[in-house]
């Protein structure tokens, strides 16, 4: 019943005034308390606004009504360090702390007041909420549900990212983004490998600045973790290198030998080269293994045959490529031996023995040059005066503008390579006009080329283009297919054949000490060059047939001609019987026996029984009713059909052969297989220079005491994680010289 007086407060007002005056009570305390709390403990990443002093009265009000107090932190390490004095025998008595196992910590932070007393600042709003003294997280529950700052952060976490497509590292294409410290250890892991960076180079301070700008929860990295991380990839790598070399036919194998300087030990690397079940040209670094003196054949073949036992391909070695030196033909005369006791070599080891065709142009054009080596000097000498002084820059410059050449730079070569020489010697020639006015307006010029050795230069260039385009394939970046090579080395056997017979003397004596060294050579290359063009749908016999008649008188180039073609047949019927043994393995695996362990596709009859599946049945069919030996063989089918023309804006030069087997693998089922191992043989071992290369950065003078363990893992897993990600690596000698080039003043 309601009060009839209006001034008088009825029994339920009077409780809610009571409870409305307790509240108020509460929250002036609270505040009160407050206003002495100071920050003891505050969060690794400090807002650099948090270091200005700031009113302790100034508080602002979050979307909860929670009252946020920015605090004045004051001398915080004078009087934390006091404090932690004082207690510091006290907490040795006192018992520990239980460990939090409630999540809710997670987004708070404890601070304590100047009487004791405990604060949790919510990490988003900045809120503050008391600690319960029974560790209860219900009150802070309800903040995190109401907490706008909250709910923001955790959408912007929960926000899909896709992935770089190109990428080929094995991370799922969508992610929550959400922080993970193990997928950034490795992705690091990685960067070392990729960009053979030091190990030591995670305890760098700008090392984990970086990381920490943007990530608060990056943990710092030592080396010996780096290390671990580093040898961890380089396992998960070589396990997968190793289910794939389980799935190919054959392999081929490039090796060389480098010395290190820094260690003064000698390496030996070993590179695989196949053809994928993608039908995609591979490049693999499988050892790189200390190799001790004196390095003898049987020291080479003892490394190869271990490298290949490791990995268990010592059965499919098609090809070993190596350099001229007398060491290693003594290897692959004892490898021949050793690898025809376990498995029949293709040809009867014909094509076992590779010579790296680079070295070998290497040695023929060093004669080229050696002819006029003292007006190569010159050309050099004169570069280089010209490139010492700015002002002897720019009167040259300004006399290559006034003659109208049209040519922007001269180039200053690299002694130990014979192409960079090459291209010295091709802008020279094009400014020659401009060196004789230059002597006369420099007097301390002294090394003009006369107008007699321009004449040379030119006619050793006439000869030397056609190996400078040989060497450029040969040794290009993207190791390219062995259906290539004979369309350019066929060329340097001619320019030699057309030059023996010049008009000048020094020429012709030339001409013939290379010819001696490359007839040499062609004699061992021109058998795997003739079969890889042939398995070029653009060339097939044609190739091979034009280009020996104009190399070979009629009767040789007819002999020549018949002698690749057998040679052919002979590889493809090997192919052909390696293929029926595997049918005739398959189709006696269809007839089982219904008994102790065996069991049958056609369902399961009473024991003893053979049953017959009906395929099988099917396969006895087509046996009656099918020739077992077709007319024509798939080479007689592939050869006697017209070339392959690249349509229009189609180029040549990009015409991939895998690409076009990997869409007629259905028609030339075995034939597709003789041109997936044939195609990926190497005719050089540029592969391993690149790799020594690699060997250079890695092996640097502060990096002298790795163990030859930890260099192989540094070595192979660096050149497994680029092909996973997909980055070619320029290839550079070990020498690490690079031509200059010497800019003309516009």
């Amino acid at each position: 019943m309601k009060s009839s007086n209006p001034n008088e407060p009825s029994q339920g007002n009077e409780q809610t005034q009571a409870q409305g005056n307790e509240q108020t009570q509460a929250q002036e305390n609270e505040q009160t308390q407050v206003h002495e709390v100071r920050e003891y403990e505050v969060d690794e990443e400090i807002n650099y606004v948090d270091f200005n002093e700031v009113n302790v009265h100034d508080l602002e009000v979050n979307d909860d009504g929670v009252q946020n107090e920015n605090i004045d932190v004051g001398d915080e390490k004078g009087d934390d360090e006091k404090e932690c004095e004082k207690n510091d025998d006290q907490d040795q008595f006192q018992r520990k702390k239980r460990k939090r196992v409630s999540k809710a910590y997670a987004d708070f932070t404890e601070v304590t007041a100047k009487d004791g007393s405990i604060k949790l600042q919510c990490i988003h709003c900045k809120a503050f909420l008391s600690k319960s003294a029974s560790s209860t997280t219900t009150h802070l529950w309800n903040h995190l549900n109401r907490c706008t700052q909250k709910k923001l952060h955790t959408k912007n976490q929960k926000t899909l990212q896709f992935q770089n497509a190109k990428s080929k590292f094995e991370t799922p294409l969508l992610s929550d983004g959400k922080y993970d410290h193990m997928k950034q250890r490795e992705a690091i892991a990685h960067w070392i490998l990729i960009h053979e960076q030091p190990l030591n180079v995670v305890e760098n301070y700008g090392f984990t600045f970086m990381f920490k700008a943007n990530l608060p929860q990056f943990e710092k990295l030592s080396r010996a973790m780096a290390r671990n991380d580093v040898i961890t990839v380089y396992e998960i790598e070589k396990k997968k290198l190793q289910s794939m070399l389980r799935t190919i036919n054959k392999i081929s194998l490039t090796t060389d030998i480098w010395k290190s300087k820094v260690q003064k030990i000698s390496y030996m690397c070993v590179t695989g080269h196949f053809v994928d079940s993608n039908w995609q040209l591979q490049k693999r670094v499988l050892s790189f293994m200390p190799l001790p003196p004196p390095h003898t054949g049987v020291d080479i073949i003892y490394g190869v045959m271990k490298s290949t036992k490791d990995w268990g391909i010592e059965h499919k070695i098609f090809t070993i490529s190596v350099d001229n030196a007398s060491n290693n033909d003594v290897a692959i005369r004892i490898a021949k031996q050793t690898f025809s006791r376990s498995h029949k070599l293709p040809l009867g080891g014909k094509l076992f023995h590779v010579r790296c065709t680079a070295y070998i142009l290497n040695l023929v054009v060093q004669d080229d040059i050696s002819t006029i080596k003292t007006i190569v000097e010159d050309v050099r000498n004169s570069v280089r005066f010209i490139n010492q002084s700015e002002s002897r820059l720019l009167k040259f410059s300004e006399i290559v503008h006034h003659l109208g050449i049209l040519v922007k730079k001269l180039i200053l070569d690299c002694v130990t390579r014979w192409n960079s020489t090459y291209e010295m010697l091709v802008v020279a020639i094009k400014l020659k006009d401009a060196f004789p006015i230059f002597a006369q307006r420099e007097p301390s010029y002294k090394c003009c080329p006369s107008l007699e050795d321009w004449t040379r230069i030119q006619d050793v260039l006439s000869i030397l283009e056609a190996f400078y385009e040989a060497t450029h394939v040969i040794s290009g970046t993207n190791y390219p297919t062995s259906n290539v090579f004979l369309g350019v080395v066929w060329r340097v056997k001619h320019v030699l054949n057309e030059n023996e017979f010049h008009h000048e003397e020094l020429i012709r004596n030339m001409i013939e000490k290379m010819k001696t060294k490359f007839d040499k050579y062609w004699g061992d290359c021109n058998l795997l060059m003739s079969i890889g063009a042939i398995l070029d749908p653009r060339y097939k016999m044609r190739l091979v047939n034009f280009s020996f008649n104009q190399i070979y008188n009629a009767n040789d180039a007819r002999i020549n001609v018949t002698k690749v073609k057998d040679a052919l047949y002979d590889l493809f019927y090997e192919y052909v019987q390696i293929d029926n043994m595997k049918i005739r393995k398959g189709s006696s695996s269809a007839v089982t026996h219904i008994g102790s362990s065996s069991v049958t596709s056609a369902g399961s009859t009473s024991k003893g029984k053979v049953v017959l599946s009906g395929l099988h049945l099917y396969d006895k069919y087509l046996d009656s009713v099918e020739d077992e030996t077709p007319n024509k063989s798939e080479l007689d089918i592939f050869l006697e059909e017209g070339v392959y023309r690249c349509q229009d804006g189609e180029v040549t030069s990009e015409f991939d052969a895998l690409s076009w087997w990997k869409s007629h693998e259905l028609k030339f089922s075995i034939l597709s297989k003789l041109a997936r191992d044939v195609l990926a043989i190497p005719v050089s071992t540029v592969a391993s220079e690149a790799t020594f290369s690699a060997g250079t950065r890695v092996l640097d003078p502060y990096r002298a005491k790795l163990s030859s363990d930890m260099v192989q893992v540094l070595i192979c897993g660096a050149d497994w994680v680029r092909q996973l990600h997909g980055i070619d690596k320029p290839i550079m000698t070990y020498e690490e010289e690079e031509p200059i080039d010497v800019i003309l003043q516009a």
